[in-house]
């Protein structure tokens, strides 16, 4: 009986681990499939925007042909918001609506002078102008609010070598393109031409009550079927400078929300990206000297007693809501530095200063006071030093602002160096955010750099090496891989928050390094206009794209410090480590 009553305890515990390790199994599936399918979701919401244009006859089963709003008869002018154009060989004849009546503003060459103007269109708006010529050639001109002739803006690809003999405004601006030789073009205002094919047989005829264009001829006439929602959207369009309506130049925008259908949206997603990269950068600028110094003092310099309280309090740090980080850092911090700005620079260069000082007395006492303050309580000791320094630093910076600077820092700043201040900034989201990326940073670099065998440390100790060529030479060399993983884990950690970023900057799209300027993310951008976007629009899926390039940024620097980290354990394990 007793025999029979083991068999069966050992078969249930057989069962229950059997058990146990599918459940196991099963969690760490779920979880791979989980991430597999977000960003199989996020692919699929994307993957509209580069779906190729097309333009297609739409068959009407004989059905009559509708009244038709008709086309602009004249092929050589075009009217736009506040201009009138016409063509006049190779110039471009412009005239400005006045209250009295049209007046000539100016005559401008629009083409090569082997060639002549056949056709123009204003697009949606009536700020820009598409020009078509005898070579095939298609080209748009934007007005500018301070002149009076407009300026050239994108030569777009030609649509074969016959002579462009009609150009037909579309909605979202689209302009499609009809030569002498029927070739049809479509044409977006940034994207260029994405669709060309041989036009139906006939003409365009005009538009319905429901906006759609009938081509053909009156007895057999057919809806041509425009499909190009998203053609303004392209690899191109998004990360390089694009001549926007109302700009003299190239520009990197990102702005869509405007305030009628005459303005024109901007999809440029090369200053999320650089505000995305600047905001990570300005926080691993803070986060990694402090993360890292805190890990090599109190992994190989502090004593036991003190690490076993330093470490859990730091690594605590790791549970702050970036909420409330986000919070302080907009209502607090900021207004703070902006009426302490030269004291905060000051602080900057004192307090490293200060520290390699207090190093470098440490080192010049002698051996009664270094016994007193032993290098394993560095972190105690040195606080009422660096207290001190910051007090006297904030003490003395008004009186630096007012003989370097006149009085006035930020005037300098802006009249010497051309850098403004603004009140949240990315400066500010270095600090904020910096403070929340130290502890994982902390965290996983101390475990690498305490996980190092001490045989290694003791045996370069045994051959004349000093504390820190042991540390430089031995115990770091051994720890980079996973002090690497430690970096990699902490830079996505400050790409992917959002926030911080969202309540401590002022969530401008703007192109600089300056610390003293404004930033917005990828992600804090998700969260401002994810609310507002319509459904299956370009700007709902550009956001989309958005979450789509932050997850594979992420999930690439995890893999990444994950291979790191198991490249870290086989190392160990040669050197005979217990990991």
């Amino acid at each position: 009986m007793t025999d029979h009553a083991a068999s069966l305890r050992q078969r249930l515990r057989f069962i229950r681990d059997r058990l146990a390790t599918a459940l196991i199994s099963a969690c760490g599936i779920g979880v791979i499939a989980a991430v597999l399918a977000i960003g199989v979701f996020l692919a699929v919401e994307v993957a509209p925007l580069f779906v190729a244009p097309e333009v297609r006859e739409q068959a009407t089963d004989g059905a009559s042909l509708p009244a038709l709003a008709s086309l602009p008869t004249d092929s050589l002018s075009a009217a736009g918001e506040q201009q009138q154009w016409q063509a006049d060989g190779r110039e471009l004849v412009v005239f400005q609506r006045m209250a009295s009546g049209l007046e000539l503003a100016g005559r401008v060459e629009a083409v090569p002078p082997s060639r002549r103007i056949t056709a123009l269109a204003a697009l949606q708006g009536g700020r820009a102008l598409l020009i078509g010529d005898d070579g095939g050639g298609v080209q748009r001109w934007v007005t500018l609010a301070d002149q009076d002739l407009p300026v050239p803006a994108s030569r777009y690809q030609a649509l074969g070598s016959a002579p462009i003999r009609q150009l037909i405004a579309l909605p979202d601006r689209q302009a499609l393109a009809l030569n002498e030789a029927n070739q049809l073009g479509l044409y977006q205002a940034i994207g260029g031409l994405r669709w060309q094919g041989q036009a139906p047989s006939g003409e365009a005829l005009g538009w319905d009550d429901q906006g759609d264009l009938w081509w053909g001829t009156a007895e057999a006439a057919s809806r041509l079927e425009v499909d190009a929602e998203h053609a303004e959207v392209s690899w191109r369009s998004l990360w390089l400078p694009q001549h926007y309506e109302g700009h003299a130049a190239p520009q990197q925008r990102w702005q869509t929300s405007v305030s009628d259908s005459r303005d024109e949206p901007r999809y440029g997603l090369a200053p999320l990206a650089w505000g995305t990269l600047k905001a990570a950068a300005y926080a691993l600028l803070v986060a990694i000297p402090l993360a890292l110094g805190a890990a090599v003092h109190t992994a190989c310099f502090m004593s036991a007693g003190l690490r076993t309280r330093i470490k859990p309090t730091l690594e605590l740090m790791e549970a702050l809501p970036g909420v409330v980080l986000g919070f302080i850092a907009g209502l607090v911090l900021a207004p703070w530095v902006e009426r302490h700005l030269p004291g905060v620079l000051a602080l900057l260069l004192v307090l490293p200063l200060g520290m390699l000082s207090g190093g470098a007395l440490w080192a010049c006492c002698s051996a009664r006071w270094r016994q007193r303050l032993p290098l394993s309580w560095a972190g105690l000791w040195l606080m009422p030093w660096l207290a001190l320094l910051a007090a006297l630093a904030l003490w003395l910076s008004p009186s630096l602002e007012r003989w370097w600077f006149d009085g006035d820092m930020r005037s300098w700043l802006e009249l010497q160096l051309g850098l403004d201040y603004a009140s949240r900034n990315a400066m500010i989201v270095g600090l904020a955010m910096g403070l929340a990326v130290m502890p994982t940073i902390y965290a996983l670099a101390e475990d690498a750099l305490s996980g190092v065998p001490k045989s290694l440390a003791e045996g370069a100790a045994a051959m004349g090496a000093t504390r820190w060529q042991a540390l430089w030479k031995v115990v770091l060399p051994a720890a980079s891989p996973g002090i690497f993983a430690a970096l990699m884990i902490g830079a996505g950690r400050a790409v992917g928050e959002t926030m911080i970023v969202l309540m401590a900057t002022g969530n401008t799209a703007v192109m600089t390094a300056s610390p003293f300027d404004g930033l917005r993310s990828l992600s804090a951008n998700i969260a401002i206009e994810l609310p507002e976007a319509a459904l299956g629009g370009t700007h709902y899926r550009l956001l989309f794209l958005s979450a789509l390039l932050l997850f594979v940024f992420t999930f690439c620097v995890n893999t990444l410090a994950e291979v790191v980290r198991g490249r870290l354990r086989r190392r160990y394990q040669r050197l005979g480590g217990s990991t």
